[in-house]
């Protein structure tokens, strides 16, 4: 199978899928152009390791195309909107979401979208304090700490469990200040179970149009538990 990008007037990214394998010369691209692709070289490498999630790899090869295309009409001064590369992950524990995380901060760091690429990982309690005022601070420390990369929170939607007197949505709140006066400047991923996050956004009606990516992390089927299963102890007996 043999994939190709194509792109819209819209700028939109497709993928197209030839189902029947064709013979094609080889195609001899300038050096300059290879390294102008030398990330997604990384990147498929990556990908190629994992197990299963093929419409993940599907959604990560899209935003390779798209961030390309956005650097290169930087590069040629082309008028270019800002966009917000916030996420939002949906899926079960254990389903390759922080996998997923880091291959994209290293993805954006290469693609000089973010200068440093470092993934910081929280959870709640990484940001909710214990009385009045501490939790803005914890927030908006960790958001300097990721300043340059990737803040990945998971079960981020606890964040919004605590009640009327939970320090929570105070965190929430910081969340979204922190993502306007830092624009550009680093890329927010909120994960945790599928229902539990929609239930999250509908708590609060900015949130939804501050994240354009969303991926959906299906369960491994169980031959693809048995193939990571297998990988693992390949990887053991080499070790």
């Amino acid at each position: 199978m043999r994939e190709a990008y194509t792109f819209t007037k819209k700028s939109q990214i497709n993928v197209v899928f030839n189902q029947k394998p064709q013979k094609t010369p080889p195609v001899h691209f300038p050096i300059e152009e290879r390294l102008a692709h030398e990330p997604l070289e990384k990147l498929e490498h990556k990908l190629d390791r994992l197990v299963g999630m093929d419409q993940v790899k599907l959604m990560v090869r899209e935003l390779y195309a798209w961030l390309y295309v956005y650097r290169k009409r930087q590069e040629v001064q082309l008028k270019v909107k800002k966009q917000s590369f916030h996420m939002l992950f949906k899926g079960n524990p254990g389903t390759g979401k922080t996998t997923v995380a880091r291959l994209l901060s290293d993805l954006f760091h290469e693609m000089e979208i973010l200068p440093k690429g470092q993934l910081i990982e929280a959870e709640r309690a990484d940001l909710v304090g214990e009385y009045i005022g501490q939790t803005a601070q914890k927030t908006r420390d960790l958001v300097k700490r990721a300043l340059g990369g990737v803040l990945f929170i998971d079960e981020a939607y606890s964040l919004s469990r605590g009640g009327e007197k939970d320090f929570g949505k105070e965190a929430i709140d910081t969340l979204v200040k922190q993502m306007e006066d830092h624009k550009d400047e680093f890329v927010l991923i909120l994960a945790g179970y599928s229902d539990e996050m929609d239930e999250f956004l509908g708590m609060n009606p900015g949130l939804p149009s501050r994240f354009p990516i969303i991926m959906s992390f299906p369960d491994y089927s169980g031959v693809e538990l048995l193939d990571i299963a297998n990988k693992c102890l390949m990887t053991a007996n080499t070790q």
